[in-house]
């Protein structure tokens, strides 16, 4: 009854939802589409149009279901259209997610897929406080605490407000009483001293542990302001503060690809892998797909819709009738750029460093240096030694494979001094060089407001969808919603012919 009334607009809950789609069991009637990827827009809009009684189609270039969704594994292949293929040889049970590796709790058209179909769920940890940052310009060059850097910032803010509120040199229309109240809260929240200077606090992290007998623990002392104005002290413990990065944040048990496994169980033969689409054109009312199989015969789907959701990199490359319009927003089109840099390797950070799961940042290219999160204690994991966007992947991604790699590893030496030697059985997905993707996320919306506003409308019997046409942007939650807008859309362009048909 709750789906119902939410399918029929009479239950508002939030933007996540905005767009569900609304068709009834039955209603497509053997009408057909085609969709072109299969990715979590093309799956999310087939099975709804599966379920309403659509005959469904879905042409898939690769050999594998969810696009960007890859979890690499032990004999995984990858391709670049730079570089050499590698043959992932991580231990069996072992994998990372080379594109999406979290789900934030608001993003429910994703979560709710999950609950649907059945995909088992687990807490992802996106934030450590016993993780580090690292830059050549910061504390020497040496890492530090995220807790460290995060609580001496806070406990000398704190001392610099409140001895402000109380001496007068803040403006504020607080009463007197307020002031008070004020100051007395960030004596706590900077765990400051009575003269309201910030010297030391646990919370910073312990320079002796407590222990038995008389083993007394004992706090950091407070760091001298001005070596905390470096912008990473400031910018990388505030990453988890982002709404998508915020707690509490999911992951499928096994990997990301569980999610476009559970679509591709459910919808079965109406999925041709191995399909590359090498012409579009309009037949009649609707449109002729022609593709390519592995062998390289040539072949020819029909249908009386298309949701077309090729990122627009590899799109601008294949023959189209589109409006000339949408062919000049697809060649413009701007995308972003992601690599990833894995390891295997004995969990020296849980070991050494108490450091389970999330993020390290340094000032490098890499960016990123992500903690596994989940089989905690297990002998070995798989570090993401190098997670980075825009011009650093660009630069990192562009390295021969052995030299980004071994610039990975440099990262990994300097936040673990004495590690980097463990890490073994490298791979490396440089997005904008990944065959049938040419890019991460499409900033269609951002760099050409008008020609995203296009290209959400049909061009006859053309749709177009996936996260580049939607404000959420590099995430299965855009793809989802953007995948429903056009299933929506063919449900309404199949109710205006019928009412355009003599009674």
């Amino acid at each position: 009854m709750y789906m119902a009334m939410r399918a029929m607009g009479l239950v508002d809950d939030g933007v996540a939802h905005a767009e569900t789609p609304s068709l009834r069991p039955g209603s497509g009637n053997g009408s057909s589409v085609v969709i072109l990827g299969a990715g979590l827009a093309g799956l999310s809009a087939a099975w709804e149009l599966k379920k309403a009684g659509y005959a469904v189609t879905v042409l898939e270039a690769r050999d594998r279901v969810g696009g960007r969704n890859w979890t690499v594994r032990r004999g995984s292949k990858i391709a670049h259209t730079d570089k050499p293929e590698q043959t992932c040889t991580f231990e069996d049970g072992q994998y990372f997610n080379a594109g999406p590796a979290r789900i934030p709790s608001h993003h429910q058209a994703t979560l709710g897929y999950c609950q649907e179909l059945g995909v088992e769920m687990e807490v992802l940890v996106n934030h450590s406080d016993s993780a580090l940052i690292q830059a050549d310009g910061f504390n020497g060059g040496k890492p530090m605490q995220m807790r460290q850097a995060i609580h001496n910032v806070r406990g000398h803010v704190a001392s610099l407000l409140a001895k402000g509120v109380r001496n007068g040199g803040v403006d504020t229309a607080l009463t007197a009483e307020d002031q008070a109240r004020l100051v007395e809260n960030l004596i706590g929240w900077g765990g400051l001293d009575a003269d309201l200077a910030f010297r030391h606090s646990e919370s910073s992290g312990l320079l002796v542990e407590p222990g038995a007998g008389d083993v007394v623990g004992k706090p950091r002392d407070a760091m001298v302001l001005a070596s905390l104005l470096h912008p990473m002290a400031w910018g990388a413990p505030t990453f988890h503060d982002i709404i998508d990065m915020q707690a509490t944040m999911l992951q499928p048990v096994g990997g990301m690809d569980r999610i476009p496994m559970a679509f591709a169980g459910k919808l079965g033969r109406a999925i041709t892998l191995n399909a590359q689409v090498t012409g579009l054109k309009r037949k009649g009312a609707g449109v002729e797909v022609a593709w390519m199989d592995r062998a390289g015969a040539t072949h020819a789907t029909t249908a009386d819709h298309c949701i077309c959701t090729i990122p627009f990199p590899v799109l601008a490359g294949i023959e189209n009738d589109f409006s000339s319009n949408r062919q000049a927003v697809i060649k413009n089109a701007v995308y972003g750029d992601s690599t990833k840099i894995a390891f295997q390797s004995p969990r020296f950070w849980e070991a050494r460093d108490q450091i389970y799961g999330g993020l390290s940042f340094t000032d490098r290219d890499t960016l990123m240096t992500w903690y596994p999160s989940g089989r905690f204690l297990h002998p070995t994991g798989v570090l993401v030694a190098g997670y980075s966007f825009a011009g650093p992947a660009t630069r990192l991604g562009s390295l021969p494979l052995a030299e980004g790699q071994a610039y990975a590893r440099e990262t990994v030496e300097r936040l673990h001094p004495g590690q980097s030697g463990k890490l073994t059985d490298g791979v490396t997905v440089h997005w904008g060089k990944v065959p049938f993707n040419l890019g991460i996320a499409g900033e269609v919306a951002q760099e050409d407001p008008a020609g995203y506003t296009l290209m959400n409308d049909p061009d006859g019997p053309y749709l177009f969808a996936g996260e580049h046409l939607s404000h959420v942007g590099a995430w299965q939650q855009g793809a989802i919603v953007s995948g429903w807008r056009a299933v929506n859309a063919i449900a309404a362009r199949r109710a205006s012919q019928s009412l355009a048909q003599p009674a």
